[in-house]
């Protein structure tokens, strides 16, 4: 049949309908589902699909001027009833080993679904008095097709169609909250449901559902699973949606239940520390040091809070147990080289305050060549370690070589900052 000659269909079909009511509408459509058969003929089993599309816009046209709720809900029926012949007719095709749309049938499983909440709704309806005409047969194929509402949810995740999938796993778990299903599904505690939710929160953040992640993720933290990744999706859906209170709230109920998973206290860390508040910083910093007192990276924590705070002492002793922790730590050597530097710049500074020759003049220029010269050998190790980031190192090592009197070693570091202020060509 030519795309003229159907919507030539649909033009009539609509002008005959006009003629019907809703009941009509629905003795029609159910007669054509009731045709509806699977034809090897390739013409013939197009003219069956236009055919049912056909009779499901009927049903949907008739809506719009039906005011009784009993009839609305029938429509809204007997259009399920429409995807299910479609179902029916792949699955005919997948028992005979036919070739069959898979999409087409995966869809109308989803369309169904869709159609069958829609008139369980009409029928909870103030109005229509509490009888459910249509419940019992519609939880009964709700339940028969579940499955294949989840299959198709795997089927797009295998071909990484992460929208369609996401789209089918959320119906498979926000439909066992159908009142229909109330019964079926009373505090879900099946292992697939959970594993589904889990599924969902990964497949969710990848296409930027982050309220879908938020709303299922208590669900997938009951998967046994990799929990500790549902709560970082959760932690980056909020982050996502810019809701700052809910981020830190998750990332703190992170560090409790996962402490070894380290993106919720480097996150929390990097909040606090941003945020100027150091306190609470150090207070977790400590939680986590005395959960695992030779984790290098908690000390660092501790360390780079108090580099903030321009508490270089206690900076330095803490990037000295990080030292001891692991001895090629970059990170650790870099702040407690700046930190003596940062010491050496204060004495220099008091000492440029203090009359010449004066006690207080020695005393400070002593601190900063002390400061200078303990500064040198973990600056010189970041250099060993991280040849390539000389912009962090050489200004440092330039000031502890030039008031060292280290010549050679001055003009070398001089060198390196010149070309590293060349314009690239």
């Amino acid at each position: 049949m030519s795309r003229l000659s159907f919507w030539a269909m649909v033009c009539m079909f609509g002008v005959y309908c006009q003629t019907l009511d809703g009941a009509n509408v629905v003795r029609e459509a159910r007669k054509t589902i009731k045709n509806a058969r699977y034809e090897e003929n390739g013409d013939e089993a197009k003219k069956v699909r236009e055919r049912l599309d056909v009779a499901e816009k009927s049903l949907m046209d008739a809506l719009s001027g039906e005011k009784k709720v009993v009839k609305r809900a029938e429509l809204y029926y007997t259009a399920a009833l429409v995807q299910c012949r479609l179902n029916d007719i792949e699955n005919e095709k997948i028992y005979l080993k036919r070739a069959y749309d898979t999409v087409l049938y995966y869809n109308s499983i989803y369309n169904a679904y869709k159609y069958f909440e829609k008139c369980d709704s009409v029928e909870l309806a103030s109005d229509y008095k509490g009888r459910f005409k249509f419940r019992s047969s519609a939880r009964k194929r709700l339940l028969e097709h579940r499955a294949n509402l989840l299959n198709g949810g795997r089927f797009y995740l295998r071909k990484k169609n992460y929208t369609e999938a996401f789209r089918f796993l959320d119906l498979y778990l926000s439909s066992a909250e159908y009142p229909a299903l109330k019964n079926d599904f009373l505090n879900q505690t099946d292992t697939m449901y959970s594993r589904v939710a889990y599924w969902i929160i990964a497949t969710g953040y990848h296409i930027g559902a982050y309220e879908g992640v938020i709303r299922y993720a208590p669900t997938a933290l009951r998967y046994s699973k990799n929990q500790q990744y549902v709560q970082e999706y959760l932690c980056r859906s909020h982050l996502a949606l810019n809701d700052t209170a809910a981020w830190v709230k998750e990332l703190k109920r992170g560090i409790a239940n996962f402490p070894d998973h380290t993106y919720f206290f480097t996150s929390l860390q990097e909040f606090l520390n941003r945020k100027g508040k150091y306190d609470e910083a150090l207070l977790f910093a400590d939680r986590m040091i005395q959960y695992d007192p030779k984790n290098a990276l908690f000390w660092y924590a501790k360390a780079l809070v108090y580099m903030r705070k321009d508490d270089y002492k206690n900076c330095i002793a803490n990037c000295d147990v990080v030292l001891t922790l692991d001895s090629m730590n970059i990170e650790a050597n870099y702040f407690k080289g700046l930190a003596y530097c940062n010491m050496a710049k204060a004495s220099s500074d008091a000492m440029k305050k203090s009359e010449l020759k004066s006690a207080a003049y020695r005393k400070y220029r002593t601190e900063m060549m002390t400061y200078y010269a303990l500064a040198e050998e973990p600056l010189e190790q970041v250099r060993r370690l991280s040849p390539d980031k000389a912009s962090r190192w050489a200004p440092l090592l330039y000031q502890v070589y030039l008031n060292q009197n280290k010549g050679a070693e001055f003009d070398e570091m001089e060198r390196i900052i010149r070309d590293i202020k060349k314009p690239e060509k």
